[in-house]
């Protein structure tokens, strides 16, 4: 991986608006299609023959994101020790030899009557509906796990999944006793195929879960075109979110969200443009800091995670913005893309 210089971030005469580094004269131009490819038969000689949508789902704070992006092999959803730092339902597709698999990480299920609640639950209800596969992940860490059972039992009932996995999570975490006296209670469910014991941390059992996916998928053909990796403006959303999450604290993270405008290519990288909205005036300069240096480390911080990622020089134009109580709104969670249509 090529090594990233480290460029100075320029903060404009706008205190708002943070550049990394100063945009140029030319005109912001949207990506022609910065969402994901949309679903069209791969047109390769020797048709793979295997394809399928795997959900993640699991309590907030199980460890979806993590074993989503272990499973992709690169990080593509935000990682916090925040509960609830996913808001969207995140695709990545990946092939693994003859199977193409697109896995959607859910918002962890919680009970809330709040409107951002209610959309995250549907989010994550149609996610598991359309899966031919469902990973239920259960933080084996904690002692009392009734909550965890009565979601497995949950998906069960109410949803008609082919093929449904229970993996235990953050084993590295447990004394090998208590993982078992933990375990042995989701015996009962006789719907699961099969149960695994993973650390979505440092990766063990993972790559036995995987095979265990693409042994599931049911034989078609390929719904994406060989290399699709997914919605990269929710990516890149993500990836800021999760240094908003990372910095900031108490209610702020979760009352903001950030959205992707456009994105510009030039001979000197690649431009994104987004802006971060909070929900109150007063949560403006606490996401800018003194002298903005709070939105200039989020906005460093995040953008050299995605030129890693990316392996090119990357600009990130930050603009904080104020949307009064965005999250009270069922029609303007909507327009944020609460409600994912993608999956």
């Amino acid at each position: 991986m090529p090594e990233l210089s480290e460029q100075e971030v320029v903060k404009s005469s706008d205190p708002e608006i943070v550049t990394l580094p100063e945009s140029s004269e030319q005109e912001v131009v949207k990506s022609p299609e910065p969402e994901v490819v949309s679903p069209a038969v791969a047109s390769s000689p020797e048709t793979p023959h295997q394809f399928g949508f795997v959900a993640i789902s699991g309590a907030p704070n199980a460890g979806k994101s993590t074993l989503l992006n272990r499973l992709a092999g690169e990080k593509l959803a935000a990682v916090s020790h925040k509960p609830q730092t996913t808001r969207f339902n995140i695709l990545s597709v990946n092939e693994y030899g003859p199977a193409q698999v697109a896995f959607v990480d859910t918002p962890g299920i919680a009970q809330t009557t709040s409107p951002i609640g209610k959309l995250l639950r549907k989010n994550t209800s149609r996610a598991i509906k359309n899966a031919d596969v469902v990973v239920v992940l259960v933080d084996i860490s904690h002692k009392h796990l009734q909550e965890e059972c009565a979601l497995v039992n949950s998906i069960l009932t109410k949803y008609d999944v082919a093929t449904v996995f229970l993996a235990f999570n953050k084993i590295d975490k447990v004394k090998d006793s208590h993982i078992v006296e933990r375990a042995v209670v989701f015996q009962q469910f006789e719907k699961i195929k099969d149960f695994f014991m993973i650390s979505a941390e440092d990766g063990t059992g993972v790559d036995q879960l995987r095979v265990a996916i693409t042994d599931s998928l049911p034989q078609q053909e390929w719904m994406y075109p060989s290399e699709t990796r997914g919605n990269f403006s929710r990516w890149a959303s993500e990836m800021t979110m999760e240094k908003i999450f990372q910095n900031l604290h108490e209610e702020v993270p979760y009352q903001t969200y950030v959205d992707t405008l456009a994105l510009q290519e030039d001979d000197d990288g690649l431009h994104i443009y987004q802006d971060i909205v909070v929900a109150r005036e007063g949560q403006k300069p606490i996401v800018l800091g003194q002298k903005g240096q709070m939105l200039k480390h989020i906005g460093t911080d995040a953008r050299i995670d995605i030129a890693r990622a990316l392996r090119r020089r990357v600009h990130l134009h930050l603009l904080v913005k104020v949307k009064s109580e965005w999250m009270s709104q069922t029609a303007n969670l909507i327009d944020a893309g609460f409600f994912d249509r993608s999956v």
